[in-house]
């Protein structure tokens, strides 16, 4: 009782008991801090007590004892104490109080503070002690100080229950995104989102790509290069507003291209049962043996819309006809973005979808444009860019960094909503 007493005074910290069910306590009962200085405590307390002499000799005596003790060095090294706390339920006159606080200050003490039956009782009668009270003395409350503790502790009460079950929340979507991780994606995309329309931007002219590479390969499965591009553009803006009906006649096309490990259980699975296998265009020799096509799209290009979407991946029927890996493989993976200038000064935000997880969100200020290569691009053999078409930029970390990474080890993604 005496150490929440303590505890729900101001400038108390850290109040902790020693040895409560009694034992060699180093002449303290609870230990804490009084400000930033170390506190020591004891406790005085007599049976049937009494405001009579002999028991208030008894606890000048027991007080004495207490910071004759507290100030002793100690075994174990702990601190000597700066401050110094004494409780006792037997009443005390201002006189004795002021004598007992100067025989700690002349002991070396900084701070000294007597708790004695009257100033316990102005604790426990109050909103901070209601709590104690009841707890530790069976007093129940009245109406009208239910009314003064919940009026002063209402807002905390709330605050201590919505911090725990906050804390139950975040625990359960862990353990639940750490079951799901273990799935082998479905679904993987990049969200290009624009300050302004694609018309606007380039004319609807451009080409984006995203290049992801696994830490560590999954059965031959290293990463895989996805995105997308202007296929044709028929109609300007202005003309397809002044049609107002129909789908546009402007189409582009996306692309994936899995990068595989040759002979790995993963590049035969996909291989060796491929009719025709196709590379990027401009794919170098050797890439021609890593880098198989493994998704095909192709739509409409709505130039009036200011952000973009390109899928990888896709969901299973029968058989698995992409090669993929298991989401918590994408931890600490590598990505880059390749794109044509005109769109990149336009782009305010990427966002990577996976599994139903928002695994990476940059915002503008993430990432810095350094300049390309059409080297480093996978182009579909339906692409219309050439490496003299475009001016080409890489997306890099603004950051000390040379690439992006999802990080799921140490934070838990949240749900993304389409």
């Amino acid at each position: 009782m005496c150490l929440e007493i303590l505890s729900v005074q101001d400038d108390y910290t850290d109040i902790r008991p020693r040895l409560p069910k009694g034992g060699p306590d180093g002449g303290r009962d609870l230990q804490g801090y009084y400000k930033e200085n170390m506190l020591f405590g004891a406790v005085g307390f007599v049976n049937d007590a009494t405001d009579l002499d002999q028991h208030r000799k008894q606890i000048r005596a027991k007080f004495e004892e207490d910071l004759e003790n507290a100030i002793r060095p100690k075994k174990d090294g702990t601190t000597r104490p700066e401050a110094f706390a004494f409780f006792t339920n037997v009443g005390l006159t201002p006189g004795i109080i002021s004598d007992l606080q100067k025989l700690a200050y002349t002991s070396g003490m900084d701070f000294c503070e007597i708790f004695d039956r009257e100033r316990m009782r102005i604790v426990l009668d109050s909103n901070r002690g209601y709590a104690i009270r009841f707890r530790y003395l069976d007093i129940p409350l009245s109406d009208a100080e239910q009314k003064d503790f919940f009026g002063a502790w209402a807002d905390e009460i709330n605050s201590a229950i919505g911090s725990g079950l906050k804390g139950i929340d975040q625990t359960t979507k862990r353990i639940q995104f750490l079951l799901e991780s273990q799935m082998l994606l479905n679904s993987l995309a990049t969200i290009v989102k624009l300050d302004t329309s694609l018309w606007d931007a380039c004319g609807g002219e451009f080409f984006f790509q995203t290049m992801l590479s696994l830490r560590v390969h999954s059965q031959g499965f290293i990463g895989v290069t996805y995105g997308g591009g202007t296929k044709e553009i028929t109609e300007s803006f202005d003309e397809l507003n002044s049609r107002r009906k129909g789908l546009s006649r402007n189409s582009q096309y996306g692309f994936g291209f899995s990068w595989l490990l040759p002979e790995t259980p993963m590049y035969h699975r996909y291989v060796d049962r491929a009719e025709k296998l196709e590379h990027p265009k401009n794919a170098k020799e050797d890439e021609r043996l890593e880098y198989i096509r493994t998704s095909f799209s192709s739509g409409v290009l709505e130039v009036d819309k200011s952000h973009l979407n390109f899928q990888a991946l896709s969901t299973p029927f029968l058989d698995r006809f992409q090669p993929t890996c298991k989401m918590i493989e994408l931890d600490g993976c590598m990505i880059l973005f390749e794109c044509t200038a005109e769109i990149a000064e336009h782009i305010d935000q990427i966002i990577i979808v996976g599994g139903g997880y928002e695994l990476l969100n940059l915002s503008k200020a993430d990432f810095q444009t350094v300049t390309g290569s059409f080297d480093r691009l996978k182009v579909p053999i339906e692409g219309k860019q050439e490496e003299d078409s475009h001016d080409w930029v890489t997306l890099r970390p603004s950051e000390m960094s040379s690439c992006f990474s999802i990080d799921l080890m140490s934070k838990t993604p949240r749900r993304y909503d389409w």
